[in-house]
């Protein structure tokens, strides 16, 4: 339901994290033949005489004919070759076509980007003329069957097939002599050379391999590609519901094709268009004959009629205008009308939904990991209004699937969680890159680490507002404590550790009337673990490592990446939550420069190469200091609450100091010995105190009673943020138990520290560095 736009002149450092991000994920090089069989096969009801249908010379002429071309007219001239292509290929077969079940066209769209999705633009847009309402004239990757990036030099390549030697002197040499063999020594997959005396690559420009991951081309070009691959296929499932996607790359003359899923990408081995044309004919002769489901498309998501078009959009009209107080609502006004949307209809579990469409927003630009979709919906049966989360799952020994978590949580009478309505995997929607990571032709040092991922879907009978939309004080710290209550009670009866208590997990309920009351409850319960599933004994490998969303990870956690994640962590994030939301919206007295120097709290990290990243002290120090009770708040029971939560978390931070050895020449000192055990019967009361399952949320209940009261039009909500620094920390959600990488080269330390986006509309956002979730 939000559209944010990426600036231009940022891009080309999303390429750089995005490849960061995605390194040890593809998976190649793949035979192309092997390709072509595994994931276009000839379907059973296709016609002999179309597989053989014969490639005219003038497409295969025009194709050719690219090679020599300037990068201006290279575009449409691979659109020339392919257009009404297969559609030739299936009059040549007879009048029945009924087995081609996407007829695609090509359209040169490398200047025409796509103004709904951050300005992106795909060099050639392949569309499915079925599927399409209508053929766009620009990039539209709501509505693309793949695309064709079209680089033109091989030195661009995203990967590199096989080591080579000698690179940068070959090209060299083949710079200088004009009589020079326009391929150099390393064979069909070193880098080509004009003959023509044009100036060499420069030394960032030669390919190179990565360390640890020898497929991924580490050059400034290669990089560069790679980043704008992975962004635009990741932009494509992001904006469409799909299992994988196929895409082209053609450096120079050599091609490649491409399968991405949401865990990994297999690539071909490249081959050179000018020697062995009918490959890139036959690939999208194969393509155009499969399912929805073998093109990865999901054929559960269709468009619904326009009743129920007109019916959801007054449903979501009236849940929306019960979500939005002062600068909130205006960003929403401006970010996605209801009447704008498109509107998509989704079949699951037996019942008919309506969804809103994806729609583009930055964490899109991810292709690997959980993907997480989050929004109302309308059930077609009833016209119920209902909360969808849609992500792609991995299997865990310690935790099952959250729906069976939300089933165990209902078994035990957890409160303040919400109430499913369906939930499970979506059939047919998984990940495939694992079966491949480990085949002979894989090119890699350290062995690929590939996921396997379910779609999941989860569809909530309780209905909510985002936490960070509170509208006074009291609301504010009544619902975290009925989050952590929600919390403590499925710790306690159903055995579950939550692990990601953020602003976006705990949500306020939708009041049905102004004199109901006020209440929270907790969400997302997919990184939680089962305390039951964990072998006696909490061997190494079974470790509750941490994970959670960055700004409210304990200090513990974040300085201690390999700790164990314990309940103390989660209680402490609820601290993190308190602040973070207070700081950002409720009046106090800092400026812009020492808010904004209180907000890095939340978002120091230190950034290592291969490593989990860490970045605790600032958190640490805030607590010991008692740094949030210090702030003026307008209301002063809010700094009050800080003043009473802070000290008893610090326990976890000062231990007693230990007693100093005895002398016979020390004299006796018996208040500095009383002091001291004081002061350990005081660590032990507070550690006892931290400890207690129930201190935590009845102390917010408590607080929460204290609050002004307010009427239902005043509210104590203001928007500190506008005048504070707000970027990105690129990857604010941590590794799941098992997702530590290892250094694939020398460690560099660099200090890292952004602002997080903060809240713009949606829960916090938490994006993905895909080697890690």
């Amino acid at each position: 339901m939000f559209a944010s736009v990426i600036k231009e002149e940022s891009m080309a450092e999303r390429y750089k994290d995005l490849v960061r991000e995605t390194r040890g994920h593809y998976i190649g090089p793949m035979p192309v033949q092997t390709f072509l069989d595994d994931f276009l096969p000839w379907n059973p009801d296709t016609p002999e005489n179309y597989k053989a249908a014969e490639i005219p010379a003038s497409r295969i002429n025009m194709l050719k004919s690219m090679a020599g071309a300037a990068e201006a007219k290279s575009y449409q001239k691979f659109v020339d070759a392919f257009s009404e292509w297969p559609s030739d290929a299936a009059a040549i077969a007879g009048a029945d076509d009924s087995y081609i079940k996407c007829p695609i066209s090509f359209h040169d769209t490398h200047s025409k980007r796509d103004p709904s999705c951050g300005k992106m633009g795909m060099d050639i847009t392949v569309y499915d003329e079925e599927r399409a309402d209508r053929i766009p004239t620009a990039s539209d990757f709501s509505k693309s069957e793949g695309f064709v990036e079209l680089k033109p030099k091989e030195n661009y390549d995203a990967f590199i097939d096989e080591p080579r030697q000698s690179l940068a002197a070959q090209a060299r040499a083949n710079a200088t002599d004009p009589g020079a063999s326009a391929v150099s020594e390393g064979g069909d997959d070193a880098l080509v050379q004009p003959s023509n005396g044009t100036p060499a690559p420069t030394e960032s420009e030669i390919p190179t391999p990565t360390p640890s991951y020898p497929f991924e081309n580490a050059s400034s070009k290669g990089v560069e590609t790679r980043g704008q691959l992975a962004a635009y296929n990741a932009v494509i499932m992001g904006v469409q519901y799909r299992s994988h996607v196929f895409s082209t790359l053609v450096c120079g003359t050599f091609v490649r094709f491409m399968r991405w899923d949401r865990s990994s990408a297999i690539v071909t081995r490249r081959f050179d268009y000018t020697q062995e044309p009918k490959i890139l004919f036959r690939f999208y002769q194969r393509l155009a004959q499969l399912t929805d489901r073998q093109r990865g498309v999901d054929p559960t998501v269709t468009f619904p009629t326009e009743e129920e078009d007109k019916t959801a959009r007054g449903k979501f009209v009236d849940y929306a205008s019960e979500l939005w107080y002062g600068q909130t609502e205006s960003f929403h006004n401006e970010q996605g009308k209801i009447s704008e949307l498109s509107l998509l209809k989704m079949t699951f579990a037996g019942d008919a939904y309506i969804i809103p469409a994806p729609v583009y927003h930055e964490g899109f630009l991810s292709p690997f990991g959980r993907s997480t979709r989050r929004g109302i919906v309308m059930r077609v049966s009833d016209n119920r209004v209902l909360y969808l989360k849609d992500y792609w799952r991995e299997d865990s020994a310690l935790t099952l699937k959250e729906s069976e978590i939300y089933e165990r949580l209902a078994l035990h009478n957890v409160e303040n969680v919400a109430e499913m309505a369906a939930g499970g995997d979506v059939d047919g929607m998984q990940t495939i890159g694992h079966q491949y990571a480990g085949a002979p032709w894989v090119y890699w040092i350290t062995p690929l680490r590939i996921r396997a991922l379910h779609a999941h879907r989860i569809l909530l009978l309780t209905l909510g507002r985002d936490l960070l939309t509170f509208p006074t004080a009291k609301s504010l710290v009544k619902c975290v404590a009925d989050g952590m209550k929600g919390h403590q009670m499925a710790y306690e009866k159903a055995r579950i550790l939550h692990r990601d208590i953020s602003v976006g997990n705990i949500m306020m309920k939708i009041r049905p009337t102004d004199d109901s009351p006020v209440a929270g409850f907790l969400i997302d319960w997919d990184h939680c673990v089962v305390l039951d599933l964990i072998p006696p004994g909490n061997s190494h490998e079974h470790r509750i490592l941490r994970t959670g969303t960055w700004q409210f990870i304990s200090a513990n956690l974040a300085e201690n990446p390999r700790a164990e994640h314990t309940i103390l962590d989660d209680r402490e994030s609820a601290l993190f939550v308190l602040a973070y939301a207070a700081l950002r919206h409720l009046e106090h007295d800092l400026s812009k420069t020492r808010l904004d120097d209180l907000l890095e709290v939340f978002d120091v990290y230190f950034y290592q190469e291969g490593q989990p990243d860490e970045g605790g002290t600032r958190k640490q120090s805030a607590i010991l200091t008692g740094a949030f009770g210090k702030v003026k708040f307008a209301i002063p029971e809010v700094s009050e609450l800080f003043q009473r939560l802070s000290p008893v978390f610090a326990f976890r931070y000062a231990e007693p100091t230990a007693p100093k050895p005895v002398r016979p020449e020390d004299s006796e000192d018996e208040d500095e010995e009383l002091d001291r055990q004081s002061q350990e019967a005081k660590y032990k009361r507070g550690m006892a105190k931290l400890n207690r399952g129930s201190w935590l949320y009845t102390a917010l209940e408590a607080a929460a009673g204290w609050m002004p009261e307010r009427g239902r039009n005043e509210l104590d909500w203001v928007d500190n943020t506008l005048a504070t620094k707000v970027t990105v920390k690129p990857e604010n959600k941590l590794k799941r138990q098992g997702d530590l990488t290892t250094a694939d080269c020398n460690i560099q330390l660099t200090r890292v520290l952004k602002k997080s986006k903060g809240y713009d509309g949606r829960a916090t956002q938490r994006l993905t560095s895909n080697v890690m979730n």
